[in-house]
């Protein structure tokens, strides 16, 4: 049976004027459930970055976006790490450069990102029992700003989603700040060092 025996077309209207954009300011509460902020990747654009990026590509690709994270790929399109506008524009590539003595202009997002290896993770089967106030506690216990969702799916990790503590503080009303004393003594020592 032809296709247009079983459906029939929308009815389509002509603009007069430019229609205004959606304005996703979505008000939450602590004990709303975890997935109702959950950024969805199977229903997202994920915005990846290339490791040989320079830093002020990075910053663009993450303005046009929209986006203040991207995660990124080596040569391959294998995922190799995250970077943050944070980790761009922080610290991380003054030491970088003063480190290796390099001009800053000459830093990659290799230089900066978190690799793979270095992400704290939560899996999905959590995150569908967590409330938004779970999320909230975990960032702040951990010092993280985007907490990173796996599944497992044919006997591999997958990467699901995202929180964002900003967002969360956007839609929540509060503040998310890092839990300075769930730092391991190393890790102080190591940002105490540089």
């Amino acid at each position: 049976m032809p296709l247009s025996h079983r459906f029939k077309p929308l009815p389509l209207s002509s603009m007069t004027m430019a229609p205004e954009l959606p304005k996703v300011q979505r008000m939450a509460l602590a004990h709303d459930p975890a997935m109702s902020l959950l950024t969805d990747l199977h229903h997202s654009a994920c915005v990846v970055a290339h490791q040989q990026d320079g830093l002020d590509q990075t910053m663009h690709l993450m303005l046009r976006a929209g986006v203040r994270m991207v995660f990124v790929s080596d040569a391959a399109g294998e995922l190799v790490g995250m970077v943050t506008a944070e980790d761009i524009q922080g610290e991380r590539p003054v030491v970088h450069a003063s480190t290796r003595q390099v001009p800053h202009r000459e830093l990659t997002v290799a230089d900066v990102m978190v690799p793979v290896t270095q992400w704290d993770t939560v899996d999905l089967g959590s995150v569908r029992t967590a409330r938004l106030g779970d999320i909230a506690e975990t960032l702040h216990e951990h010092g993280l700003r985007y907490l990173l969702v796996t599944q497992q799916k044919n006997g591999k990790t997958v990467l699901r989603g995202l929180f964002s503590a900003r967002r969360l503080e956007m839609a929540m009303n509060t503040t998310i700040e890092p839990d300075l004393h769930s730092r391991s003594f190393a890790e102080l020592e190591m940002v105490l060092a540089h």
